[in-house]
């Protein structure tokens, strides 16, 4: 018996690790478009991962900014940042989408290393015409300067042909100077697991306890 006890609370522990161990897998890309009269933007990224960029990651952000206007024009591509921990951002461009593996035509660098000013103001950093369209990828990192517990708000602006357009992850997902957060229904699924195989532990050696008196 005492053997089976032993075993039984191995086996809760070790699916109490599993299940924290598991939850960055829980991430998923989540694509939203935000549309004007005539500028619209799509943006793709996994915005959960945000929580573990402490340790060096980069959240990876593709764009497609395109116009549908009826007179020639220009669309102005801009980036702000707002808030208390600095962000480092690389900025490039694809004449096609992008795919897992890179620009299939070969990638044009706009900004590498940017550290983006946290004043709130967009600075533009590519420009299109009404006809073309910018298929952009950022790669944001949050800097190594960062206070702890900080974080900072970043947006993507398209403007043209009177439209005002912008897009970011949402305050619930501001990137933060700290990572490795882990969901609180883990949390508490890896506590109970936990819980329980202390109490067969301490069952068992009761059980042991007996015996021996016996």
């Amino acid at each position: 018996m005492t053997k089976r006890i032993r075993c039984a609370a191995i086996v809760l522990l070790a699916g109490a690790l599993g299940v924290l161990t598991a939850a960055p897998a829980q991430a998923a890309v989540v694509t939203e478009t935000v549309q004007g009269r005539y500028v619209q933007i799509v943006s793709s990224a996994d915005w959960s991962d945000a929580a573990a960029m402490s340790d060096g990651r980069s959240v990876r952000w593709d764009l497609t900014v395109s116009a549908h206007a009826p007179d020639p024009g220009s669309v102005r591509v801009s980036v702000s940042a707002s808030g208390a921990a600095p962000l480092s951002v690389d900025v490039r461009t694809c004449a096609e989408s992008w795919q897992d593996s890179g620009c299939p035509s070969g990638e044009r660098t706009l900004r590498a290393g940017w550290v983006v000013p946290r004043g709130g103001q967009p600075v533009e950093v590519e420009a299109i015409s009404a006809d073309d369209v910018a298929h952009l990828r950022l790669d944001v990192r949050v800097g190594d300067d960062a206070r702890q517990g900080s974080s900072t708000q970043i947006r993507v602006h398209a403007d043209g042909f009177g439209d005002a357009v912008q897009i970011g992850p949402g305050a619930e997902h501001a990137l933060p100077a700290t990572g490795g957060a882990v969901p609180v229904l883990v949390i508490v699924v890896g506590g109970v697991l936990v819980l329980a195989a202390a109490v067969i532990l301490v069952v068992g050696a009761r059980r042991r306890r007996g015996g021996d008196e016996r």
